[in-house]
């Protein structure tokens, strides 16, 4: 075995010793402590499959931070109850360099700028990240043009804090009517570097190949143990409420507030979860697989929100979930799971009632 970069590349050691990493990946799999089915480990070998994705995306084809762009993650990458009104777009960054984002507002209801550390590779080195800077923060023209510097260093207007560990930019813009709003037009530069990205250097390859193994190992098995925690807070087919210092960990936005749960349910029965929506900017209910993957929200309706729930008289919710159409409002399709995780989340709300579930037959309903 070489230690030699250059060797590694020559002889296909790089190679090699990424796939032989990559079966480690296996162990999250077979794991005892998730009530795995034979469908919930292949949904799991899919969802390593869309992790390694987005590994090498992140740790191979990513140009340095020196030369930053915003991409999307890679469609269909999915993970720690990704939400499906949200457009996720990040960059990498160093924090020893100071960047300069600009973009326009356009039409989108809500968006929230993160530096984060959300370094899946390295489990013990998650810090929840630093700065967090929303819409109601960013000062705007009169078109809904701005600029954002990002940096450790407190900049003068629209200032996002970098700590000494940030590894990324992190935007995310949540549509209330996805066919009414346009996402945000946003480009951003590295202050202090100049020039275009040099060409491939080959010393650099083994590392990033380990990188991305490394990455979709970790946040699959980083996940799987968030997950596995919830039954440790609250019984299975009810929620419970995160501390702000957990939500913090998992990089979330201050603004949001999010009830976590784990769903199971027999083929003839249906959750019936009952709210009262606080004041709030916006609120959603999503369901997700047992690895906390978004379900089908392309061609399912498999979550809702504020700007599409049907509501009581008394602006209370009723929402029902379950594996077929049962006839009411507010239908939320489990797309063939039995088990699973769910969210609601509150955007700027000014309390946080707890969601109420009761398990029934469908037939009842």
């Amino acid at each position: 075995m070489s230690n030699d970069p250059v060797a590694k590349i020559d002889n296909a050691e790089a190679w090699n010793d990424f796939c032989d990493l990559l079966k480690k990946g296996g162990d999250v799999i077979l794991r005892n402590d998730l009530e795995l089915s034979t469908f919930d480990r292949a949904e799991g070998m899919r969802y390593l499959g869309r992790l390694l994705r987005a590994g090498l995306f992140s740790f191979s084809e990513r140009t340095g931070p020196e030369y930053p762009k915003f991409r999307p993650m890679p469609e269909l990458v999915k993970m720690g109850l990704d939400n499906p009104d949200n457009y996720y777009v990040s960059t990498g960054v160093n924090p020893r360099y100071r960047y300069r984002i600009r973009g326009n507002r356009r039409s989108i209801h809500y968006m929230s700028f993160a530096a984060t550390n959300q370094n899946f590779a390295a489990k013990d080195k998650i810090t929840g990240g630093a700065g967090h800077l929303n819409d109601a923060e960013i000062e705007t023209d009169a078109d809904g043009n701005f600029e954002i510097i990002a940096s450790q260093t407190e900049e003068p207007g629209n200032w996002l804090r970098m700590a000494g560990d940030t590894k990324q930019i992190l935007l995310r813009q949540t549509f209330l009517h996805k066919d009414r709003e346009a996402p945000v037009d946003i480009e951003v530069e590295c202050i202090d570097h100049a020039g275009a990205p040099p060409p491939l250097d080959p010393t650099h390859v083994a590392g990033s190949l380990m990188g991305s193994a490394m990455y979709a190992i970790g946040c699959a098995q980083w996940f799987a143990d968030w997950v596995r925690d919830f039954e440790s807070k609250a019984s299975v087919n009810t929620f419970h409420l995160p501390t702000e210092e957990e939500h913090r960990f998992v990089g979330g936005d201050p603004n949001v507030r999010i009830w976590l749960g784990r769903w199971k349910l027999e083929p003839d029965e249906a959750l019936v979860i009952e709210m009262t929506p606080p004041n709030c900017h916006y609120w959603n209910f999503q369901l997700a697989n047992i690895w906390a993957e978004s379900l089908d929200y392309d061609f399912r309706q498999v979550h809702i929100n504020s700007g599409g729930a049907a509501l009581r008289a008394d602006g209370s919710v009723q929402l029902v979930v379950a594996n077929e159409d049962p006839g009411t409002e507010n239908w939320m399709d489990t797309a063939g799971h039995h088990h699973g995780t769910m969210c609601v989340r509150w955007v700027r709300a000014d309390s946080h009632p707890e969601p109420r579930c009761r398990v029934v037959k469908l037939a009842d309903l």
